[in-house]
């Protein structure tokens, strides 16, 4: 659950937070609202976790907070000291999760380790008491309040993204794909010194460990119109660092624009509530199948080795596959109708991504929409509620009335009966046997 921006003022003054607050002032330590929550809490965006940053050591800090509010700590960092509180929450304002992270000051002085951050709108504080007067007043007279050495504050206000020195991307090179990223969420426009040094510094990203880059790509794929940011990544040379199978062929982008456009074709808004949920759903890793059929369509035929370049899931890499080769199967360079046979093989082979596929297909190749509708009202129509149903019969069905012993003949008669089935052949048992028996008296 996230926070709307209706109760982040209240967030801040919640029973957690003013218990943050008490602990804090005990301790006698000075705690700051950093990075990501300053830029979230200025620009009213939701949230459901919150970064702090203090001089002394994080972890003895979060430890000890967690056993005075009985919550959970888990040690993220050794070096340097960083660690996440976790307050489960019972309260239908608040979100039933809250995460809060403590790390310690990576430099000297807290605007030192501002410095240290990926961009200038995310290396800007608060102090902890100054939090509940900037929710009232975000970005005006109250901006004195905001610790900003890198001018963010000003980016905030035009929409600006920029590297707070080009040492933040020679000592983590991420924060070149992660710069697209931010631009894609939230619409910023990129300085010229930051693609600039995009550019020089683009070669460094393939030293990058995949996982992370796979995080930031499909965070940007995330976005409502994702192509407009791939195509500049494209363009400066970033896009293939990340994706070198892209350099091996032209990129075609209009099927990726146009499944952005409208990913539910119209002859298939009757199903517009199955089809959400369906991209929706999550394959590992927090990607959907939605960013997914996006990557795929990026792709174009050069699937490859996508999967294990990205470090992407198992029930991901399948997806993609899936997509991939039944729409080689069944719909590229189609030129006429399928045949109600044809559907229902299609429907059998791809189970539960028939619509991955066919929705990749509604963008990639132009296909009738007699066709899209009939596929989707037979699934509907027919095919399910035969898997509803179940199989007809069994294996041990087999052994026991026809003596079969256990085989591959059971396989093929269980085969060929669930064929029949799904033609809409035999829709009983008592069929369903009685097709075994001619099929088992045939091949004698």
């Amino acid at each position: 659950m996230k926070i709307s921006s209706r109760t982040l003022q209240a967030l801040f003054r919640n029973p957690i937070m003013l218990a943050l607050d008490d602990f804090t002032k005990a301790q006698g330590v000075r705690l700051y609202l950093v990075g990501g929550s300053v830029r979230d809490l200025l620009l009213d965006r939701q949230t459901t976790d919150f970064d702090f940053a203090l001089a002394s050591d994080a972890i003895h800090f979060a430890k000890a907070f967690a056993a005075e509010i009985r919550a959970t700590c888990i040690v993220l960092e050794e070096d340097p000291s960083t660690a996440r509180v976790i307050v489960k929450q019972y309260d239908p304002l608040y979100p039933s999760q809250l995460g809060m992270d403590f790390v310690q000051f990576r430099a000297a002085s807290l605007a030192e380790d501002l410095r240290l951050r990926d961009l200038t709108i995310n290396a800007m504080a608060i102090a902890f008491e100054n939090v509940d007067a900037v929710t009232d007043h975000a970005l005006d007279s109250n901006s004195h309040r905001v610790i900003d050495p890198c001018g963010g504050m000003k980016d905030l206000e035009i929409g600006l993204l920029r590297f707070p020195s080009e040492h933040v991307v020679l000592a983590d090179p991420i924060r070149l794909l992660r710069i697209y990223r931010f631009a894609a969420q939230l619409g910023f426009k990129i300085s010229e010194s930051a693609i600039a040094s995009v550019q020089k510094h683009r070669g460094l990203l393939p030293g990058v460990a995949a996982e992370r880059c796979r995080d930031e790509l499909m965070k940007i794929l995330d976005v409502e119109k994702a192509h407009l940011y791939l195509r500049r990544m494209d363009v400066i040379g970033l896009l293939a660092q990340v994706l070198p199978v892209v350099t091996r062929s032209r990129i075609l982008w209009q099927p990726l624009q146009t499944f952005e456009e409208s990913p539910i074709p119209n002859p298939l808004r009757a199903y517009s509530e199955e089809i959400n949920n369906y991209l929706q759903e999550e394959l590992g890793d927090g990607v959907s199948r939605r960013s997914l059929i996006k990557l795929s369509l990026l792709l174009g035929d050069n699937f490859g080795d996508v999967g294990e370049g990205l470090r992407l899931s198992r029930k991901a890499t399948q997806f993609i596959e899936c997509v991939g080769s039944k729409y080689e199967q069944f719909f590229k360079g189609m030129d006429k109708r399928l045949t109600r046979e044809q559907i229902i093989r299609f429907l059998r082979g791809t189970t539960s991504d028939w619509w991955g596929v066919l929705l990749y297909t509604a963008a990639a190749h132009p296909i009738d929409s007699v066709v899209l509708k009939q596929i989707a009202d037979t699934y509907y129509e027919h095919i399910l509620p035969i898997r509803k149903q179940g199989r007809l019969i069994t294996g041990d069905d087999l052994i026991q009335v026809f003596n079969l012993k256990e085989g591959k003949q059971i396989g093929e008669l269980l085969e060929e009966v669930e064929k029949r089935q799904f033609a809409g052949e035999i829709r009983t048992r008592e069929e369903a046997l009685a097709a075994v028996e001619i099929l088992i008296r045939q091949s004698q």
